[in-house]
């Protein structure tokens, strides 16, 4: 059964009237893993709950619970044993808050003894934290756009090159200068709407700054906006999620990011009225000359830069995508390890 129909059968439970006026009502939500989380539901208030037993020694203490927008973290005693786990606070948070379920099972149930149950639980509460403070009413078109526009590189010029491991060098969830980083070499990816003069926003004066990279590139994606029609930001992701599938890790830390930066499928039908087609993609290098801001060249007590930059101004540093796979490719590549739940 799916976590949502676990939880709908212990409310039919509690309908009847024949499991008392306290306490809990618990279901495993995946028997077959011998995990010990649970699906609860709580019989006074009807609040739907995710409980993981522990051992009392193993239950977080307060001080480390983090603080979820519309659910409660909380430790309780049930049957006689301790659990630990996060109840559904806000009606309003009930799509996500199955979604928050699901991915629990699956992170929990991989965990190979008590206390790394316990961390894997808090560690997932702590992304899923920052999700709900910052975008449990979605992204917004800029942020759609651009997401759209980082997702296009990943699945048209890195995956294919580089292959699952390119996931490790996105960035765009980490607030870092460029959207993609490896140990020599960076690109960031701007989307623009404007027909001509095509202009895009560049946001600090470290973001076109090659001086730390042995090449640095910009990419410019040009979209056409199509409401009902074009490839929707779902339809991006599930592209994406395809070509990592035969990957689990690459696969479970690209769902990581998308959480931080603020996609969940909760809200893929907000998305799903507009698509978008390319118009055009070029990718410049960025060197000495390059039309930019950056650090060295600003006065003393002068920074967060934010300008607009002239693609036309770029044209001389034009290079083709094959000259940025290729950089990217001789860059050395780290080992690509699955991220820790801690």
């Amino acid at each position: 059964m799916q976590i949502d129909d676990l939880w709908k059968a212990l409310e039919a439970d509690a309908a009847t009237g024949k499991t008392g006026g306290s306490g809990w009502l618990l279901r495993l939500a995946q028997p077959a893993a011998g995990c010990p989380l649970y699906v609860g539901l709580e019989l006074a208030s009807r609040r739907r709950a995710m409980l993981l037993r522990l051992p009392s020694a193993s239950v977080p203490t307060r001080r480390h619970w983090p603080r979820c927008k519309g659910l409660e973290p909380l430790a309780v005693t049930v049957g006689g044993s301790a659990h630990f786990g996060v109840a559904l606070k806000e009606a309003r948070f009930a799509d996500v808050f199955t979604a928050l379920a699901e991915d629990l099972v699956r992170r929990v149930a991989e965990a190979a003894d008590s206390a790394a149950q316990s961390r894997a639980f808090l560690g997932q509460l702590a992304r899923w934290q920052k999700f709900l403070s910052s975008s449990f009413d979605g992204l917004s078109e800029e942020s759609q756009r651009g997401l759209w526009g980082e997702l296009h590189f990943l699945r048209e010029h890195l995956i294919p090159k580089i292959g699952a491991s390119a996931v490790h060098g996105w960035k765009g969830s980490e607030r870092a200068h460029q959207d993609f980083q490896f140990e020599g070499s960076a690109v960031e990816v701007k989307t623009t709407l404007a027909k001509q003069p095509q202009v895009v926003r560049i946001t600090s004066e470290r973001q076109l700054d090659a001086s730390a990279w042995a090449a640095l590139f910009l990419n410019v994606v040009a979209l056409d906006v199509r409401d009902g029609g074009g490839e929707t930001l779902p339809d991006m992701v599930a592209s994406v999620r395809s070509k990592l599938a035969a990957d689990a890790a690459a696969l479970e830390q690209f769902e990581d990011e998308l959480l931080t930066i603020g996609y969940h499928d909760a809200h893929a039908a907000r998305y799903a009225e507009r698509g978008y087609t390319v118009r055009a993609v070029g990718f410049f290098k960025v060197g000495p000359k390059f039309p930019s801001l950056v650090e060295a060249d600003m006065p003393a007590g002068v920074g967060d830069a934010n300008y607009a930059l002239s693609v036309a101004a770029c044209e001389p540093y034009r290079v083709t995508p094959a000259n940025v796979e290729s950089a990217l490719a001789a860059s050395p590549q780290p080992n690509f390890k699955r991220k820790n739940n801690a």
